[in-house]
């Protein structure tokens, strides 16, 4: 097996974990009464969401910047990558949704941290936890859409 389709299908089957992680840590986040003292905004849920956006991401990196011929080819072409609809998601949509869906994560762990009191952190962390996973799912190539992939890579 090529390197790209070990980083492909790695990548392909982590965004269940991600997804998972991210819809437990959001359900938890608006459920009252769960946060342990001294921890102010945060939990191992939010912890282990973080941590499998972060594999989707440098995993991802890898395939962007190096192992895609996808996106290898929309980047030495970008005026066929913005006209082309396939190529357009996977040099620009995609990369771009995925950053802001991280992002989104981080931000709302930090502005869990700073808010005053616990019912502001589950608050900010499951609005901006809520807000990466409609991200993501937004930006995932599902089956039927034009990028579309398989839901299981190597199945």
């Amino acid at each position: 097996m090529s390197a790209y389709l070990l980083v492909l299908t790695v990548h392909s089957w982590m965004r269940w974990a991600a997804l998972a992680l991210g819809t437990a840590a959001t359900i938890r986040a608006f459920r009252p009464g769960v946060e342990a003292a001294g921890r102010e905004g945060r939990s191992r849920w939010d912890t282990f969401f973080m941590l499998a956006v972060d594999l989707q991401v440098l995993l991802g990196l890898a395939l962007y910047f190096g192992l895609s011929p996808t996106t290898t080819a929309g980047m030495n072409d970008l005026h066929a990558a913005l006209h082309t609809p396939v190529l357009r998601f996977w040099t620009f949509v995609h990369i771009l949704s995925m950053f802001g869906a991280a992002g989104l994560v981080r931000v709302g762990r930090i502005m869990a941290m700073l808010a005053p009191t616990a019912d502001a952190r589950r608050l900010r962390r499951g609005l901006a936890f809520a807000a990466a996973l409609v991200v993501m799912a937004a930006a995932i190539p599902w089956p039927g859409t034009a990028a579309g992939r398989p839901l299981f890579r190597g199945w």
